[in-house]
């Protein structure tokens, strides 16, 4: 049994002709949802599903607008024991082999492309630190207050003077102290 799922609000086709499309594939039943980015009424929809059912749907980008969500609904309707197809996109085809492969080859271009990302951003982050940039959130007392601090505590001021003081926190008066090294 092939059932039609047509996402009401979807920006690219209406609903009307995404019901004449799935009408004419063979879908008997349809049900209406909701258009999501990251598809989540469509996966609503799969989770009251039985195994075994064939979920048809015009095209794609109806139900979700990015390859890593997806592919989390293909397997999400896989794990359901259900396949889908796309009408306009036999490509996505889940019950077909060729469908199943694809979908592989894009999960595995999917991780090269986080893998490129993750590596730009290292050689980035690289770059600007031997350039002498700093990482990380600046530092709210500059050097001369750090002095300030060691010796404020020296002379006996208790933490919560000292951070009033430089209008700072308590916890990172106590920090600070604990990096610096001690006198002897």
């Amino acid at each position: 049994m092939m059932i039609g799922y047509v996402s009401a609000d979807c920006p690219f086709v209406s609903r009307d002709e995404q019901k004449r499309i799935l009408e004419e594939t063979g879908c008997n039943v349809i049900f209406y949802g909701t258009f999501s980015k990251d598809g989540t009424f469509f996966l609503q929809f799969v989770a009251r599903q039985k195994p075994g059912i064939r979920i048809a749907v015009v095209q794609m980008d109806c139900i979700v607008s990015s390859w890593r969500h997806l592919r989390d609904i293909i397997l999400q309707v896989q794990n359901k024991g259900c396949t889908l197809v796309s009408v306009k996109e036999p490509w996505i085809n889940t019950s077909a082999g060729r469908g199943t492969l694809m979908l592989e080859m894009l999960g595995g271009l999917e991780e090269l492309e986080k893998r490129f990302i993750r590596q730009r951003m290292s050689t980035g982050r690289h770059r600007a630190m031997s350039a002498g940039c700093r990482m990380g959130r600046p530092t709210k007392l500059t050097s001369q207050q750090f002095e300030a601090v060691a010796q404020a505590r020296a002379k006996g001021h208790t933490l919560r003077e000292i951070a009033e003081e430089h209008n700072v926190s308590i916890s990172m008066i106590s920090r600070l102290l604990k990096k610096m090294p001690r006198k002897s």
